[in-house]
């Protein structure tokens, strides 16, 4: 066994004796393991690894939406841009003021008794699609001047497999909501990600080489990104 990083990602290499090179994620950490021939070179491995990053990165997060599991009540934590506050559900009088809102490193939730787990969850939801809208907002303006870059439309969605995405044509930009609990730099980097697909649609070494011009740490940060957070 040998360790190398290709990316940003940290990949532990089994050399066996097969034919061809197989490339899958542990679970529960989203371990990365490539099994290949024994003889295959370091240069291989890294170009085989590197066509699969996209393909990496999407099990990892299936992997990770597995095993979080979250009911929406007073004392579960969620980061809040990679910082963790603990839950507090208080009672609400009234549907107006059911909300969520900070008080020091508490999230206030106020929320109509008796109200079900998805009534919960939409409330945070909707407060984190906020607090997102309001930090992207400023990143695309700035790299998309950056860039050179022109955003006709942008918007936030839930992915269960993907951070961002880009529609090369029609100039629009979508972002996972799931951002909202990211540092504010791995969401930075997913920004710049989906800004330099206006440049380069595909993932070619022209598309990398601009990420590395652009965002000399790109590689940091993802691997940031796709780390479990700790809460």
């Amino acid at each position: 066994m040998s360790e190398m990083v290709v990316d940003g990602v940290s990949v532990t290499v089994i050399r066996k004796k097969i034919r061809s090179m197989n490339i899958y994620v542990k679970a529960p950490d989203g371990e990365v393991r490539v099994s290949v021939p024994e003889r295959t070179s370091d240069r291989m491995i890294r170009r085989f690894v590197a066509s699969h990053i996209d393909w990496i990165e999407v099990q990892r997060q299936k992997m990770l939406a597995r095993h979080v599991v979250h009911h929406f009540v007073t004392g579960e934590r969620y980061p809040v841009f990679g910082v963790p506050y603990t839950l507090v559900v208080q009672n609400a009088k009234t549907k107006r003021t059911c909300g969520v809102y900070k008080d020091g490193k508490q999230l206030m939730m106020t929320a109509m008794p008796q109200s079900t787990e998805e009534e919960r969850k939409a409330l945070l939801n909707k407060w984190q699609r906020t607090q997102l809208q309001d930090v992207a907002a400023v990143m695309l303006h700035n790299w998309a001047d950056k860039l050179g870059v022109e955003v006709k439309e942008w918007h936030i969605r839930r992915m269960r497999t993907k951070w961002g995405t880009c529609n090369y044509y029609a100039h629009r930009i979508w972002l996972s909501l799931a951002l909202a609990e990211q540092p504010v730099e791995c969401v930075e980097y997913v920004v710049v990600h989906e800004l330099v697909h206006l440049l380069v649609p595909n993932h070619s070494t022209q598309f990398w080489a601009l990420m590395s011009q652009y965002m000399p740490d790109w590689k940091e940060r993802r691997t940031k990104l796709n780390t479990p957070q700790k809460t």
